[in-house]
């Protein structure tokens, strides 16, 4: 049985909202906290885990240790490095791709995805047409590894699959429809400046601050003028 790990990418430092991981949303201290959590009602994954650098760690430790949440501490810029040392360190087959930017990521269209990865034998799997920042990717181990051994490239080092992306010959990537309940690219469901993070916490209350509520939800409840 492959192990399926969640690596959640943070960091402190944020130049168009700086601290953003650590404001407080939806009822939880921060929104790293909260994206822990939400995560953690996966179905298919076996774990979640940080993987960040050391100056965030420092600011981290008391939400992992709070949360019992398992860590990476890895290179700053170089984050295919550090995602390539935490799922060995923690035994990863297939890790999914999550960004400590997307409050609202969807667990359920994250819990599709793998099955679909699984299903079909893939590389590396990911939607379309999510809620721009609601989506994940869904890589091997493998796959992973070799990019970080061939690529010398800074940007596909920063960006950790776009070596996959650049050379598609070598690689089975999947790329299925998702529901049409979930397609909604013109939401934006990140945060990435005040103005986002405002937008989200909104969203939040609007459904009482149910960390759990998932964008098909939400999406249906525009489409009804709600």
């Amino acid at each position: 049985m492959k192990k399926i790990i969640i690596v959640l990418a943070s960091r402190v430092g944020s130049t168009r909202l700086p601290r953003k991981a650590l404001k407080p949303m939806a009822g939880c201290s921060t929104m790293l906290e909260l994206i822990i959590k939400r995560l953690r009602s996966s179905k298919m994954a076996n774990d979640v885990i940080v993987a960040t650098e050391e100056k965030s760690y420092n600011e981290f430790i008391k939400i992992f240790e709070n949360l019992k949440c398992n860590y990476f501490v890895g290179s700053e810029e170089d984050v295919l490095d550090r995602y390539v040392k935490a799922a060995e360190k923690f035994n990863g087959d297939i890790i999914v791709r999550a960004t400590g930017d997307n409050p609202l990521v969807s667990v359920k269209a994250l819990d599709s995805i793998i099955e679909h990865h699984i299903k079909t034998n893939a590389d590396l799997s990911h939607y379309d047409l999510l809620p721009y920042g609601s989506g994940v990717e869904v890589i091997n181990y493998e796959a992973l590894k070799y990019a970080n051994d061939n690529s010398n490239d800074s940007f596909e080092h920063e960006h950790i699959t776009q070596y996959h992306y650049r050379n598609p010959n070598k690689f089975k990537i999947e790329n299925p429809e998702v529901e049409e309940s979930f397609r909604m690219p013109e939401l934006r469901t990140t945060v990435d400046m005040e103005e986002d993070y405002n937008n989200v916490c909104d969203i939040f209350k609007k459904y009482n601050n149910n960390i759990y509520i998932d964008v098909d939800d939400i999406i249906r409840d525009i489409k009804n003028g709600k």
